[in-house]
């Protein structure tokens, strides 16, 4: 038996909503389609999303007040009637047609099933070029990459849960962007049981790299919090480890220097049409590295 979460802010569902639809008529279990709506903004999205849950036999929620995505997961996780959990975001659709008989199929050879992630071939507009690099290029992987870093390469947007681990470890009391590695530790200190599957989503909310810059701020402000909250270990990230190296290495200070010169440069190349991996990896270093300078200096 699955219930099939979908937290949805802002995006149309149609799409996902009919391939589910043709999707669950060849599934042999009992399942539930359940949308929590986290109080979108926009007006006629939000109206034909209710109409679609109603055309789709789901159970439909709209909140007052935004949550945030993982409050929102928990509602649908507590609201749900089942012990197998499948999140999908509003923003992704699976790559093939037997992704659900794929999902049920391996419910209970793992405590946690994921399918990896897929982007679309083509960039969808120049502006966009930033997010749509970097998920192809390092979000995309297979699954023996997958598998060397078992918890870390779990990404949210679409999951396969035990009901029970997900209200255990779902950090429902933090309200913030980024909080990805910090679900993926709490699994890990869980000693989760985790399945990666060649069976991926395609995710279709490709942000505006100025956009996409704001969130990688957000992400690097989450992370220096759960550190400071002792959440996750000051190591349990690559970035993590390079500041400490740089640190010990009293480098930081000279690299924060250099930085500083050329950040406008670099900031062109990020939101430009053909964006430079190591400049945006250099660019997350030393953001990280600002952040948890005056994270100290407090």
């Amino acid at each position: 038996m699955l219930s099939i979460l979908i937290p949805v802010y802002n995006d149309a569902l149609d799409k996902l909503l009919a391939g589910l639809s043709k999707m669950t008529g060849d599934l042999q279990i009992a399942f539930e389609i359940c949308i929590a709506d986290d109080a979108s903004t926009a007006s006629e999205i939000q109206k034909a999303n209710k109409l679609l849950a109603a055309q789709h036999n789901c159970r439909y929620t709209r909140f007052s007040e935004n949550r945030g995505r993982t409050a929102t997961r928990q509602f649908l996780a507590t609201q749900a009637h089942y012990d197998h959990l499948l999140f999908l975001d509003a923003d992704v659709l699976p790559l093939r047609k037997n992704f659900l008989t794929s999902c049920v199929e391996h419910l209970d050879q793992a405590q946690v099933v994921f399918g990896g992630i897929a982007y679309p071939n083509t960039l969808p507009q120049k502006e966009n070029a930033l997010h749509y690099t970097y998920g192809k290029n390092r979000e995309v992987k297979s699954v023996s990459e997958r598998n060397q870093k078992t918890y870390l390469a779990l990404i949210s947007q679409h999951l396969v849960i035990e009901k029970s681990v997900f209200l255990k470890c779902n950090p429902a009391q933090e309200k913030a962007y980024g909080l990805d590695p910090y679900f993926s530790h709490r699994l890990e200190q869980q000693q989760v049981s985790v399945l990666h599957l060649d069976n991926p989503t395609v995710h279709h909310g490709i942000e505006t790299s100025a956009a996409y810059l704001l969130k990688t701020h957000q992400a690097l402000e989450t992370l220096v919090h759960l550190e400071e909250q002792q959440l996750i270990p000051p190591d349990y990230r690559p970035l993590q480890r390079v500041r400490q190296a740089l640190e010990k290495r009293k480098l930081a200070p000279l690299l924060l220097r250099q930085f500083t010169r050329y950040e406008h440069r670099i900031l062109k190349n990020l939101c430009g049409s053909n964006p430079n991996l190591r400049l945006f990896d250099l660019y997350r270093l030393c953001y990280y590295l600002k952040l948890k300078r005056e994270d100290e200096t407090r």
